[in-house]
Protein backbone atom coordinates (compact mmCIF):
# COMPACT_ATOMS: atom_id res chain seq x y z
CA UNK A 1 0.00 0.00 0.00
CA UNK A 2 2.88 2.23 0.88
CA UNK A 3 5.07 1.47 -2.50
CA UNK A 4 1.35 2.13 -4.42
CA UNK A 5 1.23 5.51 -2.76
CA UNK A 6 4.72 6.81 -2.89
CA UNK A 7 4.47 5.61 -6.70
CA UNK A 8 1.55 7.49 -7.13
CA UNK A 9 2.96 10.73 -5.74
CA UNK A 10 6.01 10.97 -7.96
CA UNK A 11 3.27 10.12 -10.91
CA UNK A 12 1.49 13.89 -9.66
CA UNK A 13 5.23 15.54 -8.55
CA UNK A 14 4.55 18.18 -11.38
CA UNK A 15 0.87 19.32 -10.71
CA UNK A 16 -0.05 22.99 -10.01
CA UNK A 17 -0.19 24.03 -6.13
CA UNK A 18 -3.95 24.51 -6.67
CA UNK A 19 -4.72 20.64 -7.14
CA UNK A 20 -3.78 20.13 -3.46
CA UNK A 21 -7.27 22.24 -3.07
CA UNK A 22 -9.35 21.04 -6.07
CA UNK A 23 -9.38 18.83 -9.03
CA UNK A 24 -7.97 20.22 -12.29
CA UNK A 25 -9.63 17.44 -14.09
CA UNK A 26 -13.48 16.57 -13.33
CA UNK A 27 -13.57 13.12 -11.92
CA UNK A 28 -16.97 10.74 -12.06
CA UNK A 29 -19.97 10.58 -9.14
CA UNK A 30 -19.30 7.44 -8.33
CA UNK A 31 -15.67 8.33 -7.42
CA UNK A 32 -16.55 11.77 -5.81
CA UNK A 33 -19.61 9.56 -4.38
CA UNK A 34 -17.24 7.16 -2.39
CA UNK A 35 -14.96 9.57 -1.60
CA UNK A 36 -17.56 11.48 0.13
CA UNK A 37 -18.75 8.25 1.61
CA UNK A 38 -15.39 8.27 3.55
CA UNK A 39 -15.38 11.36 4.54
CA UNK A 40 -18.31 10.90 6.37
CA UNK A 41 -17.93 7.29 7.54
CA UNK A 42 -14.64 5.91 9.38
CA UNK A 43 -13.56 2.98 11.56
CA UNK A 44 -13.14 5.68 14.53
CA UNK A 45 -17.14 5.51 14.94
CA UNK A 46 -16.89 1.91 16.14
CA UNK A 47 -15.04 3.20 19.23
CA UNK A 48 -18.08 6.35 19.13
CA UNK A 49 -21.18 4.15 18.81
CA UNK A 50 -19.20 1.65 21.56
CA UNK A 51 -18.98 3.78 24.05
CA UNK A 52 -22.38 5.57 23.34
CA UNK A 53 -23.97 1.93 23.76
CA UNK A 54 -21.97 1.11 26.76
CA UNK A 55 -23.50 4.03 28.79
CA UNK A 56 -26.85 4.85 27.48
CA UNK A 57 -27.67 1.64 25.65
CA UNK A 58 -29.25 1.86 22.59
CA UNK A 59 -31.31 4.74 23.35
CA UNK A 60 -28.08 6.74 22.99
CA UNK A 61 -28.08 6.24 19.27
CA UNK A 62 -30.28 8.93 18.89
CA UNK A 63 -27.45 11.28 18.94
CA UNK A 64 -26.13 9.05 15.34
CA UNK A 65 -29.70 8.67 13.88
CA UNK A 66 -31.13 12.55 15.00
CA UNK A 67 -28.62 13.67 12.11
CA UNK A 68 -30.04 10.88 9.16
CA UNK A 69 -33.69 13.79 9.18
CA UNK A 70 -31.70 16.41 7.51
CA UNK A 71 -28.89 13.83 5.38
CA UNK A 72 -30.93 14.44 2.11
CA UNK A 73 -30.56 17.98 2.04
CA UNK A 74 -27.38 18.36 0.94
CA UNK A 75 -27.55 16.00 -2.26
CA UNK A 76 -30.98 17.31 -2.85
CA UNK A 77 -31.01 21.44 -2.70
CA UNK A 78 -27.00 22.43 -1.56
CA UNK A 79 -25.00 20.00 -3.96
CA UNK A 80 -26.20 21.33 -7.69
CA UNK A 81 -25.79 25.14 -5.86
CA UNK A 82 -22.04 24.16 -4.93
CA UNK A 83 -21.36 22.49 -8.21
CA UNK A 84 -22.80 25.55 -10.29
CA UNK A 85 -20.54 28.34 -8.01
CA UNK A 86 -17.43 26.33 -8.36
CA UNK A 87 -15.43 27.91 -5.85
CA UNK A 88 -11.56 26.43 -4.47
CA UNK A 89 -12.94 26.79 -0.41
CA UNK A 90 -16.63 27.44 0.78
CA UNK A 91 -15.80 30.34 3.23
CA UNK A 92 -14.96 31.84 -0.51
CA UNK A 93 -19.05 32.19 -0.75
CA UNK A 94 -19.22 35.15 2.28
CA UNK A 95 -17.36 37.51 -0.38
CA UNK A 96 -19.69 36.90 -2.89
CA UNK A 97 -23.13 36.36 -0.18
CA UNK A 98 -22.25 39.36 1.94
CA UNK A 99 -21.31 42.65 0.04
CA UNK A 100 -18.68 45.73 1.58
CA UNK A 101 -16.31 45.61 4.89
CA UNK A 102 -18.63 43.42 7.07
CA UNK A 103 -18.16 40.56 4.39
CA UNK A 104 -14.39 40.74 4.18
CA UNK A 105 -14.24 40.92 8.36
CA UNK A 106 -16.61 37.50 8.59
CA UNK A 107 -14.55 36.19 5.63
CA UNK A 108 -11.29 36.39 7.35
CA UNK A 109 -12.81 35.60 10.78
CA UNK A 110 -14.14 32.14 9.98
CA UNK A 111 -11.03 31.32 7.58
CA UNK A 112 -9.26 31.82 11.16
CA UNK A 113 -11.58 30.60 13.52
CA UNK A 114 -12.91 27.41 11.45
CA UNK A 115 -9.83 26.92 9.83
CA UNK A 116 -7.94 26.82 12.92
CA UNK A 117 -9.94 26.34 15.59
CA UNK A 118 -12.93 24.43 14.22
CA UNK A 119 -10.78 21.92 12.19
CA UNK A 120 -8.17 21.40 14.69
CA UNK A 121 -11.01 19.94 17.27
CA UNK A 122 -12.11 17.98 13.93
CA UNK A 123 -8.86 16.23 13.56
CA UNK A 124 -8.34 15.83 17.62
CA UNK A 125 -11.64 13.10 17.07
CA UNK A 126 -9.47 11.33 14.57
CA UNK A 127 -6.11 11.55 15.73
CA UNK A 128 -7.67 10.28 19.42
CA UNK A 129 -9.02 7.41 17.76
CA UNK A 130 -6.39 6.18 15.33
CA UNK A 131 -3.96 6.50 18.64
CA UNK A 132 -5.93 3.65 20.53
CA UNK A 133 -5.49 1.47 17.21
CA UNK A 134 -1.29 1.90 17.61
CA UNK A 135 -1.23 1.79 21.49
CA UNK A 136 -3.52 -1.09 20.87
CA UNK A 137 -1.24 -2.99 18.22
CA UNK A 138 2.46 -1.54 19.72
CA UNK A 139 1.58 -1.47 23.39
CA UNK A 140 2.47 2.42 23.10
CA UNK A 141 1.49 4.59 25.86
CA UNK A 142 -1.76 7.02 25.17
CA UNK A 143 0.27 10.26 24.67
CA UNK A 144 3.29 8.79 22.19
CA UNK A 145 0.45 6.86 20.68
CA UNK A 146 -1.12 10.59 19.77
CA UNK A 147 1.45 12.46 18.64
CA UNK A 148 2.80 9.24 16.72
CA UNK A 149 -0.30 9.78 14.66
CA UNK A 150 0.14 13.70 14.45
CA UNK A 151 3.32 12.83 12.87
CA UNK A 152 2.29 10.03 10.66
CA UNK A 153 -0.33 12.88 9.43
CA UNK A 154 2.09 15.51 8.56
CA UNK A 155 4.00 13.04 6.50
CA UNK A 156 1.20 11.59 4.46
CA UNK A 157 0.04 15.24 3.87
CA UNK A 158 3.35 16.37 1.88
CA UNK A 159 1.74 15.07 -1.55
CA UNK A 160 0.70 17.51 -3.92
CA UNK A 161 -2.51 16.57 -5.60
CA UNK A 162 -6.11 16.62 -4.58
CA UNK A 163 -7.35 14.56 -8.02
CA UNK A 164 -4.92 11.97 -6.69
CA UNK A 165 -6.82 11.99 -2.98
CA UNK A 166 -10.05 10.93 -5.07
CA UNK A 167 -8.21 7.98 -6.39
CA UNK A 168 -7.00 6.94 -2.83
CA UNK A 169 -10.21 7.53 -1.23
CA UNK A 170 -11.72 4.86 -3.55
CA UNK A 171 -8.97 2.78 -2.56
CA UNK A 172 -9.62 3.15 0.92
CA UNK A 173 -13.30 2.37 0.93
CA UNK A 174 -12.71 -1.18 -0.62
CA UNK A 175 -10.41 -2.13 1.79
CA UNK A 176 -12.58 -0.20 4.41
CA UNK A 177 -15.21 -2.67 3.47
CA UNK A 178 -12.93 -5.51 3.36
CA UNK A 179 -11.75 -4.92 7.10
CA UNK A 180 -15.73 -4.83 8.37
CA UNK A 181 -16.75 -7.96 6.34
CA UNK A 182 -13.22 -9.18 8.34
CA UNK A 183 -14.27 -7.95 11.73
CA UNK A 184 -18.14 -9.42 11.67
CA UNK A 185 -17.19 -12.32 9.74
CA UNK A 186 -14.64 -13.09 12.64
CA UNK A 187 -16.54 -11.72 15.40
CA UNK A 188 -19.40 -14.43 14.28
CA UNK A 189 -16.96 -17.28 14.54
CA UNK A 190 -16.00 -16.76 18.19
CA UNK A 191 -19.26 -15.94 19.55
CA UNK A 192 -22.94 -18.15 19.03
CA UNK A 193 -24.16 -16.17 15.42
CA UNK A 194 -26.99 -13.79 15.76
CA UNK A 195 -27.41 -14.81 19.70
CA UNK A 196 -24.57 -13.03 20.71
CA UNK A 197 -25.91 -10.04 19.81
CA UNK A 198 -28.67 -10.23 22.51
CA UNK A 199 -25.54 -11.36 25.13
CA UNK A 200 -24.84 -7.90 26.29
CA UNK A 201 -28.72 -6.98 26.78
CA UNK A 202 -28.64 -10.43 28.62
CA UNK A 203 -26.42 -8.86 31.30
CA UNK A 204 -27.82 -5.32 31.06
CA UNK A 205 -31.39 -5.47 30.33
CA UNK A 206 -32.42 -2.28 30.34
CA UNK A 207 -29.79 -1.03 27.50
CA UNK A 208 -32.02 -2.54 25.54
CA UNK A 209 -34.68 -0.32 24.73
CA UNK A 210 -34.84 2.63 22.19
CA UNK A 211 -36.59 4.87 24.25
CA UNK A 212 -36.02 5.98 27.83
CA UNK A 213 -38.00 4.57 30.80
CA UNK A 214 -41.30 6.33 31.76
CA UNK A 215 -39.52 7.48 35.05
CA UNK A 216 -36.29 8.50 33.41
CA UNK A 217 -36.37 12.28 33.08
CA UNK A 218 -32.99 13.25 32.24
CA UNK A 219 -32.89 10.09 29.09
CA UNK A 220 -36.42 12.34 28.22
CA UNK A 221 -34.74 15.26 28.41
CA UNK A 222 -31.73 14.55 26.46
CA UNK A 223 -33.88 12.85 23.45
CA UNK A 224 -35.76 15.64 23.33
CA UNK A 225 -32.58 17.21 22.62
CA UNK A 226 -31.18 15.20 20.35
CA UNK A 227 -34.48 14.88 18.32
CA UNK A 228 -35.93 18.63 18.89
CA UNK A 229 -32.66 20.86 18.91
CA UNK A 230 -29.58 19.00 17.51
CA UNK A 231 -30.06 18.15 14.50
CA UNK A 232 -31.22 21.50 13.05
CA UNK A 233 -29.19 23.39 15.46
CA UNK A 234 -25.94 21.89 15.14
CA UNK A 235 -26.02 19.31 12.11
CA UNK A 236 -27.61 20.62 9.22
CA UNK A 237 -25.45 23.12 7.65
CA UNK A 238 -25.02 23.74 3.93
CA UNK A 239 -22.64 21.66 2.59
CA UNK A 240 -19.94 23.63 2.72
CA UNK A 241 -16.71 22.21 4.01
CA UNK A 242 -14.58 19.46 2.88
CA UNK A 243 -18.05 18.30 1.08
CA UNK A 244 -18.33 21.17 -1.06
CA UNK A 245 -15.25 20.09 -2.95
CA UNK A 246 -16.86 17.01 -4.06
CA UNK A 247 -19.50 18.34 -5.27
CA UNK A 248 -17.57 20.84 -7.21
CA UNK A 249 -15.23 17.92 -8.94
CA UNK A 250 -17.64 16.51 -10.75
CA UNK A 251 -18.81 17.67 -14.39
CA UNK A 252 -22.86 18.77 -13.74
CA UNK A 253 -25.37 19.06 -11.00
CA UNK A 254 -27.23 16.28 -11.42
CA UNK A 255 -23.59 14.50 -10.55
CA UNK A 256 -22.95 16.20 -8.09
CA UNK A 257 -26.39 15.02 -6.37
CA UNK A 258 -25.83 11.80 -7.44
CA UNK A 259 -22.96 11.66 -5.54
CA UNK A 260 -24.37 13.24 -2.43
CA UNK A 261 -27.30 10.68 -2.63
CA UNK A 262 -24.13 7.69 -3.18
CA UNK A 263 -22.81 8.74 0.51
CA UNK A 264 -26.06 8.63 2.02
CA UNK A 265 -27.34 5.38 1.30
CA UNK A 266 -23.98 3.76 1.49
CA UNK A 267 -23.76 5.40 5.02
CA UNK A 268 -27.57 4.19 5.85
CA UNK A 269 -27.04 0.85 4.66
CA UNK A 270 -23.40 0.02 6.56
CA UNK A 271 -25.17 1.63 9.58
CA UNK A 272 -26.60 -1.46 10.58
CA UNK A 273 -23.69 -4.00 9.83
CA UNK A 274 -21.94 -1.00 12.48
CA UNK A 275 -23.89 -1.53 15.31
CA UNK A 276 -24.16 -4.87 14.55
CA UNK A 277 -20.79 -5.89 14.76
CA UNK A 278 -20.47 -3.52 17.93
CA UNK A 279 -23.16 -5.45 19.48
CA UNK A 280 -21.40 -8.59 19.00
CA UNK A 281 -18.03 -7.21 20.58
CA UNK A 282 -19.96 -5.67 23.47
CA UNK A 283 -21.33 -9.40 24.19
CA UNK A 284 -18.15 -11.29 23.83
CA UNK A 285 -15.76 -8.76 25.34
CA UNK A 286 -15.08 -7.80 29.21
CA UNK A 287 -16.27 -4.61 30.85
CA UNK A 288 -13.64 -1.79 30.24
CA UNK A 289 -13.48 1.54 32.34
CA UNK A 290 -13.20 3.02 28.59
CA UNK A 291 -15.39 1.35 26.55
CA UNK A 292 -14.24 3.12 23.54
CA UNK A 293 -10.31 1.82 23.76
CA UNK A 294 -11.77 -1.42 25.07
CA UNK A 295 -13.38 -1.77 21.36
CA UNK A 296 -10.22 -1.46 19.46
CA UNK A 297 -8.42 -4.06 21.58
CA UNK A 298 -11.44 -6.39 21.43
CA UNK A 299 -11.49 -6.38 17.36
CA UNK A 300 -7.73 -7.16 17.48
CA UNK A 301 -8.21 -10.06 19.61
CA UNK A 302 -11.03 -11.41 17.73
CA UNK A 303 -9.29 -11.34 14.13
CA UNK A 304 -7.31 -14.25 13.49
CA UNK A 305 -3.30 -13.41 13.57
CA UNK A 306 -2.73 -13.47 9.93
CA UNK A 307 -5.12 -10.67 9.60
CA UNK A 308 -4.42 -8.54 12.03
CA UNK A 309 -1.49 -6.48 10.07
CA UNK A 310 -4.43 -5.79 7.18
CA UNK A 311 -6.65 -4.67 9.73
CA UNK A 312 -4.08 -2.08 11.39
CA UNK A 313 -4.16 -0.78 7.69
CA UNK A 314 -7.39 -0.70 7.14
CA UNK A 315 -7.93 1.66 10.50
CA UNK A 316 -5.25 3.67 8.93
CA UNK A 317 -6.80 4.09 5.75
CA UNK A 318 -9.99 5.08 7.64
CA UNK A 319 -8.27 7.30 9.55
CA UNK A 320 -6.07 9.18 7.29
CA UNK A 321 -8.87 9.08 4.77
CA UNK A 322 -11.05 11.67 6.78
CA UNK A 323 -8.13 13.20 8.90
CA UNK A 324 -6.42 14.22 5.59
CA UNK A 325 -9.63 15.82 4.10
CA UNK A 326 -10.68 17.48 7.22
CA UNK A 327 -6.64 19.16 7.14
CA UNK A 328 -6.84 20.23 3.68
CA UNK A 329 -10.12 22.08 4.30
CA UNK A 330 -8.11 23.47 7.29
CA UNK A 331 -5.17 24.57 5.35
CA UNK A 332 -7.23 25.90 2.65
CA UNK A 333 -8.74 28.25 4.58
CA UNK A 334 -5.48 29.23 6.13
CA UNK A 335 -3.68 29.49 3.11
CA UNK A 336 -6.17 31.08 0.19
CA UNK A 337 -8.56 32.99 2.52
CA UNK A 338 -6.29 34.14 5.07
CA UNK A 339 -2.73 34.57 3.88
CA UNK A 340 -3.05 35.21 -0.20
CA UNK A 341 -6.36 36.90 -0.54
CA UNK A 342 -5.15 39.58 2.95
CA UNK A 343 -1.19 39.16 3.97
CA UNK A 344 0.42 38.48 0.30
CA UNK A 345 -2.19 38.79 -2.67
CA UNK A 346 1.05 38.45 -4.84
CA UNK A 347 2.52 35.14 -3.32
CA UNK A 348 4.21 32.64 -6.03
CA UNK A 349 3.47 29.50 -6.27
CA UNK A 350 6.20 28.31 -4.32
CA UNK A 351 5.22 30.30 -0.77
CA UNK A 352 1.75 29.39 -1.24
CA UNK A 353 2.69 25.76 -1.24
CA UNK A 354 5.50 26.05 1.40
CA UNK A 355 2.56 28.04 3.58
CA UNK A 356 -0.27 25.33 2.89
CA UNK A 357 2.33 22.74 4.40
CA UNK A 358 3.22 24.57 7.41
CA UNK A 359 -0.14 25.44 7.90
CA UNK A 360 -0.80 21.44 7.75
CA UNK A 361 2.04 20.98 10.37
CA UNK A 362 0.30 23.53 12.78
CA UNK A 363 -3.07 22.72 12.51
CA UNK A 364 -1.80 18.73 13.48
CA UNK A 365 0.17 20.24 16.14
CA UNK A 366 -2.77 21.90 18.12
CA UNK A 367 -5.05 19.21 17.72
CA UNK A 368 -2.80 16.91 19.20
CA UNK A 369 -2.14 19.41 22.15
CA UNK A 370 -6.47 19.11 22.46
CA UNK A 371 -6.26 15.31 21.85
CA UNK A 372 -3.89 14.20 25.32
CA UNK A 373 -6.65 16.24 27.19
CA UNK A 374 -9.49 14.39 26.06
CA UNK A 375 -10.56 11.40 28.05
CA UNK A 376 -13.84 9.99 25.36
CA UNK A 377 -14.64 11.03 22.02
CA UNK A 378 -18.11 11.18 23.40
CA UNK A 379 -17.36 14.40 25.04
CA UNK A 380 -15.70 16.15 22.42
CA UNK A 381 -18.27 15.64 19.78
CA UNK A 382 -20.67 17.15 22.00
CA UNK A 383 -18.45 19.98 22.69
CA UNK A 384 -18.31 20.44 18.91
CA UNK A 385 -22.26 19.81 18.78
CA UNK A 386 -22.42 23.01 21.54
CA UNK A 387 -19.77 25.26 19.40
CA UNK A 388 -21.69 24.56 16.63
CA UNK A 389 -25.37 25.23 18.79
CA UNK A 390 -27.69 27.99 16.61
CA UNK A 391 -25.24 28.66 13.54
CA UNK A 392 -26.40 26.28 11.35
CA UNK A 393 -29.70 27.83 10.65
CA UNK A 394 -28.04 30.76 9.40
CA UNK A 395 -26.02 28.63 6.94
CA UNK A 396 -29.34 27.35 5.58
CA UNK A 397 -31.70 30.96 5.79
CA UNK A 398 -28.78 33.15 4.21
CA UNK A 399 -29.49 31.17 0.56
CA UNK A 400 -32.92 32.56 0.48
CA UNK A 401 -33.59 35.24 3.31
CA UNK A 402 -31.26 38.13 1.91
CA UNK A 403 -31.99 40.30 4.87
CA UNK A 404 -28.91 38.03 6.68
CA UNK A 405 -25.72 39.74 6.62
CA UNK A 406 -22.48 39.48 7.49
CA UNK A 407 -22.94 40.73 10.81
CA UNK A 408 -25.69 37.99 11.40
CA UNK A 409 -23.50 35.33 10.70
CA UNK A 410 -19.64 36.76 12.48
CA UNK A 411 -22.21 37.26 15.91
CA UNK A 412 -23.95 33.58 15.56
CA UNK A 413 -20.19 31.81 15.47
CA UNK A 414 -19.04 34.18 17.99
CA UNK A 415 -21.66 33.96 20.49
CA UNK A 416 -21.97 29.68 20.04
CA UNK A 417 -18.22 29.59 20.74
CA UNK A 418 -18.51 32.45 23.80
CA UNK A 419 -21.68 30.81 25.31
CA UNK A 420 -20.37 27.40 24.93
CA UNK A 421 -17.27 28.62 27.12
CA UNK A 422 -19.42 30.15 29.67
CA UNK A 423 -22.33 27.64 29.87
CA UNK A 424 -20.34 25.50 33.20
CA UNK A 425 -19.88 28.20 35.40
CA UNK A 426 -23.91 29.23 35.11
CA UNK A 427 -25.25 25.52 34.70
CA UNK A 428 -26.05 24.81 38.69
CA UNK A 429 -28.00 28.39 38.82
CA UNK A 430 -30.45 27.27 35.57
CA UNK A 431 -33.66 25.18 36.21
CA UNK A 432 -31.78 23.01 33.85
CA UNK A 433 -29.58 21.71 36.39
CA UNK A 434 -31.10 19.01 37.18
CA UNK A 435 -30.62 17.60 33.75
CA UNK A 436 -26.76 16.13 31.98
CA UNK A 437 -25.20 19.44 31.52
CA UNK A 438 -23.77 19.09 27.90
CA UNK A 439 -27.59 18.23 26.76
CA UNK A 440 -28.78 21.27 28.38
CA UNK A 441 -25.82 23.64 26.72
CA UNK A 442 -26.99 22.68 23.53
CA UNK A 443 -30.65 23.71 24.47
CA UNK A 444 -29.24 26.98 26.04
CA UNK A 445 -26.71 28.28 23.76
CA UNK A 446 -29.06 27.52 20.57
CA UNK A 447 -31.78 29.92 22.32
CA UNK A 448 -29.15 32.65 23.36
CA UNK A 449 -27.38 32.54 20.00
CA UNK A 450 -30.44 32.25 17.73
CA UNK A 451 -31.87 35.42 20.00
CA UNK A 452 -28.33 37.32 19.56
CA UNK A 453 -28.18 36.58 15.62
CA UNK A 454 -31.56 37.57 14.88
CA UNK A 455 -31.46 40.53 16.87
CA UNK A 456 -28.34 41.46 14.79
CA UNK A 457 -29.78 41.23 11.74
CA UNK A 458 -32.52 43.29 12.37
CA UNK A 459 -30.06 45.76 13.90
CA UNK A 460 -27.88 46.13 11.26
CA UNK A 461 -27.59 48.01 7.72
CA UNK A 462 -30.51 46.04 5.10
CA UNK A 463 -28.36 45.08 2.01
CA UNK A 464 -30.91 42.61 1.03
CA UNK A 465 -31.32 44.76 -2.68
CA UNK A 466 -27.93 43.76 -4.05
CA UNK A 467 -27.85 40.58 -2.39
CA UNK A 468 -31.38 39.80 -4.31
CA UNK A 469 -29.21 40.49 -7.37
CA UNK A 470 -26.23 38.33 -7.11
CA UNK A 471 -28.58 35.03 -5.27
CA UNK A 472 -31.35 34.44 -7.42
CA UNK A 473 -29.33 33.44 -10.92
CA UNK A 474 -27.64 31.06 -8.21
CA UNK A 475 -31.20 29.83 -6.55
CA UNK A 476 -33.20 30.57 -9.29
CA UNK A 477 -36.72 30.47 -7.63
CA UNK A 478 -36.82 30.28 -3.91
CA UNK A 479 -40.37 28.55 -3.87
CA UNK A 480 -38.15 25.63 -5.59
CA UNK A 481 -35.05 26.03 -2.75
CA UNK A 482 -38.08 25.32 -0.48
CA UNK A 483 -39.92 22.93 -2.16
CA UNK A 484 -36.88 21.02 -2.05
CA UNK A 485 -36.05 21.82 0.79
CA UNK A 486 -38.73 20.33 2.58
CA UNK A 487 -39.00 17.37 0.37
CA UNK A 488 -35.39 16.59 1.05
CA UNK A 489 -36.41 17.16 4.83
CA UNK A 490 -39.26 14.50 4.23
CA UNK A 491 -37.57 11.86 2.77
CA UNK A 492 -34.72 12.35 5.90
CA UNK A 493 -37.53 12.07 8.48
CA UNK A 494 -38.94 8.81 7.07
CA UNK A 495 -35.50 6.90 6.89
CA UNK A 496 -35.09 8.08 10.49
CA UNK A 497 -38.35 6.48 11.44
CA UNK A 498 -37.36 3.49 9.13
CA UNK A 499 -34.05 2.88 10.58
CA UNK A 500 -35.73 2.90 14.17
CA UNK A 501 -38.55 0.78 13.30
CA UNK A 502 -35.90 -1.88 11.61
CA UNK A 503 -33.75 -1.69 15.00
CA UNK A 504 -36.77 -1.83 17.49
CA UNK A 505 -37.99 -5.04 15.41
CA UNK A 506 -34.79 -6.73 15.42
CA UNK A 507 -34.20 -5.73 19.25
CA UNK A 508 -37.62 -7.68 19.73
Amino acid sequence: YLLLFIGLIFIQKNRQFQSLFKVNKKVSWLISGFSLFMLQLSLDQGQFLSGIIAQYGMKGLWLVWCGIIGSFVIPLVFAPLWQKMNFITDNQFLLFRFPGRSGRMLHLFRAVYVGGLVVSLSLCFHLLGFSRVLQTYFGLSDNLAICYSGVILCLYSLKNAFGLKFKIDALNAVIYLSCLILIFISVWQVSDGWDSMYAYFDKYPEKKSLLPADNDQAGWFILFVFIGIQWWSCNLFDGGGPEMARFTSVKNKKQAVSSGLLAVVFSVILSFFIIAHILFILGVSDASTNQELSYVQSVFNVVPVAFKSFLLLGFFVMFISVSESVLIWGTSFLTIDAYKEYLNPTASEKKIRFISYFSMVFLTSLAVVFAVQIDNMQSLIKLSFSIAAGVAPVYILRWIWFRINAWSQLSAMFSSGFFTLLYPMFHDLLPFKKFPMEESRILVVTLLTTAVWLLVTFLTPNQSDSVYLKMMPIIESRKRFVKRFVLALLFGALLTGGVSIIWWKILL
